[in-house]
């Protein structure tokens, strides 16, 4: 089914007509071919980006770990979520590769959501026992305990939603539970957004408070919950015992881990023998084989030493080579947006930050056309706001279709010199007019300030470099003045966390760019209430506007697109971020004799167990 079609007849559906669209949707199994063309036992390899590792194993990722690497490409190949996402090249909900039903939605006498949902038969953990409604209880007992120690806890939380907006739970059976939630909310937004975050989790191995200690029901209390998601969180910070330690031995996701090498990220999953999936793995082992840089893959993808890798942008000419030696070029575009946030919590700069129309001065210099034609050899698309604009979709407004602030050297300028600011191109510029009102640099801004800050980018990627240079390069024609460095990529996205008044983390930086931005996920319905709300989780600088946090909170109860419209709008306007072009998130490059990889997933998933090499 169509990714567009799917989300214009799910949007404003009732409640019976959306159990039965989602019914009727079913995956298909994969087809292949007869056994004796099929290598047996195969390893096949697969290239992350450059300097990018699986850092985090526990499924409750914190903020400073929450990332594609550590979920997509990880974590959801051994613990899988209840409901999957992502069909057969669709950005839209796959009742076939879910854990559970279809969820059957209804109202109660207040008029409040309830969601009924049944596991499907038959689940398996790896050492043969049932997945049942008991480990999805463990998890939401250890999401609610997590949260409520901090925030950041969880990178998919957003205060008011999930888990707080499920005022109880039936757990009715060992296969059927039913959610009630505080208020009546938009079925789609339920489906995609809130039980798109639950999971069960081994509740008969996890539920400890040491690795020595005895299995309880720790997790029914309070005080226990803490423990047991304590314990959990420092083994999953033990990367070097990743591989050896009995909690992660066992899965219910078609693969396990069977090597790990902490110092460089190397990574061995191996088929899960006990899946209880339809699609059951061929290969028998898929490396997640790190590099330093894009260079360094390349030369392996020449050797002939990847199955399914990337060809760095730097390097496109060389494609027809490549084709020579048995590669399949295909982009891989993602349902996402690109942008890098500022720190608004900063108590210096954030000050500046703070200020439309410096963050509009900002955005007037980033020259999207030319970044994406000379930098990513067209391989990219604009971002204007929050809904991605690479992928049709119909949550896309006319207004976010055309950019609200279109590169402009001379209105950013303007805007800087009509806010009291001395410009100084090719220098530094500075407040001359503090104060607030027409004509001063606004709220907070002290006489004399300068526009100088500190922008850390992910090693490794030519194009980020050049891209980030050419940044440089534009905003010192407004005598912004930008000083570049380079860290990798998880050192860049755990450093971007809002201020924490009374550790000091997260309160020093100016500006992270990770390399990319966000792909909808747990969230699929692109509302923003992960990223841009004010106390969400993932909203790295620390945005928070009253307008915006209203302006989200009616997209997740109103049917239509109006309320969508509305919110993206104002984000595109309000830039809560600084927008950047979108670029295709791999083109990638993978072996002729590699099949049941395509297409590739718009939320970035892999389906390694739908994967096979062929002798030819």
């Amino acid at each position: 089914m169509r990714a567009d079609l799917s989300f214009k007849r799910w949007l404003g559906v009732g409640v019976a007509a959306l159990a039965v669209v989602v019914a009727g949707c079913g995956s298909a199994t994969v087809s292949r071919p007869a056994a004796r063309q099929v290598v047996q036992n195969a390893t096949v390899s697969f290239a992350l980006p450059p300097n990018v590792t699986p850092n985090y194993i526990f499924p409750l990722v914190p903020l400073g770990n929450f990332s594609v690497y550590n979920a997509e490409t990880f974590s959801y190949l051994m613990w899988m979520p209840l409901y999957w996402f992502g069909n057969h090249g669709a950005a839209s909900f796959n009742p076939g590769e879910s854990l559970a039903q279809p969820a059957v939605f209804s109202t109660n006498a207040k008029g409040d959501s309830v969601a009924t949902i049944t596991l499907k038969p038959g689940l398996k953990w790896s050492d043969g026992k049932p997945v049942t409604t008991r480990d999805v209880r463990f998890w939401m007992n250890l999401l609610k305990t997590a949260v409520k120690l901090a925030p950041t806890n969880w990178g998919a939380f957003v205060p008011g939603n999930f888990p707080d907006n499920v005022s109880s739970i039936a757990y009715n059976s060992a296969s059927k539970m039913t959610l009630t939630f505080n208020g009546h909310y938009n079925t789609y937004w339920l489906l995609y957004n809130e039980l798109s975050q639950m999971y069960p989790i081994p509740q008969h191995l996890w539920d400890r408070t040491s690795l020595g200690g005895p299995v309880g029901n720790y997790d029914l209390t309070t005080a226990g919950a803490t423990k047991v998601y304590n314990f959990l969180t420092a083994q999953s910070k033990t990367l070097s015992t990743y591989s050896t330690n009995r909690l992660w031995k066992v899965v219910d996701g078609p693969f396990l881990l069977s090597r790990y090498i902490s110092a460089t990220g190397y990574t061995v999953l191996s088929a899960n023998s006990r899946y209880s999936g339809s699609d059951k793995p061929t290969i028998a082992k898929l490396i997640e084989q790190p590099y330093t840089s894009d260079t360094a893959e390349f030369d392996a993808l020449r050797a002939g030493q990847v199955d399914y890798g990337y060809i760095p942008t730097a390097d496109l000419a060389q494609r027809a080579t490549l084709a020579r030696h048995g590669y399949t070029f295909k982009p891989w575009l993602d349902f996402g947006i690109v942008y890098f946030p500022v720190n608004f919590t900063n108590p210096s700069s954030g000050r500046l930050f703070k200020q439309l129309y410096l963050r509009q001065a900002i955005q007037h210099l980033v020259n999207q056309p030319l970044m994406i034609s000379k930098i990513f050899k067209g391989y990219a698309s604009p971002t204007y706001g929050p809904v991605p604009a690479n992928i049709a979709n119909p949550f896309l407004s006319p207004y976010e279709k055309d950019n609200p602030y279109p590169y402009n050297p001379s209105a950013a300028l303007r805007l800087l010199k009509s806010h009291g600011w001395t410009v100084h191109p090719n220098g530094i510029s500075t407040c001359a007019s503090p104060g607030t009102g027409a004509g001063h640099c606004g709220a907070g801004v002290a006489s004399g300030a300068q526009l100088q800050f500190n922008l850390q980018y992910a090693s490794g990627n030519a194009t980020t470099t050049q891209e980030m240079e050419a940044l440089q390069s534009s905003l010192s024609q407004a005598g912004i003045k930008i000083n570049l460095s380079e860290a990798p990529f998880n050192t860049v996205i755990s450093t971007a966390v809002p201020c924490n008044a009374k550790t000091g983390a997260g309160c020093k930086w100016d500006m992270e760019n990770w390399g990319g931005g966000w792909v909808y996920v747990p969230d699929y319905m692109p509302t923003g209430g992960e990223i841009f709300a004010g106390g969400a989780a993932s909203n790295n600088g620390g945005y928070n506007n009253p307008i915006n946090n209203n302006n989200i909170k009616k997209t997740h109860t109103a049917n239509g697109y109006a309320a969508m419209f509305n919110y993206e709008n104002y984000m595109a306007t309000n830039l809560p971020v600084v927008w950047i072009p979108n670029q295709d998130y791999s083109l990638s490059e993978v072996k002729n004799t590699l099949r049941g990889w395509d297409p590739q997933d718009p939320y970035l998933n892999i389906y390694p167990q739908d994967w096979y090499l062929t002798k030819k």
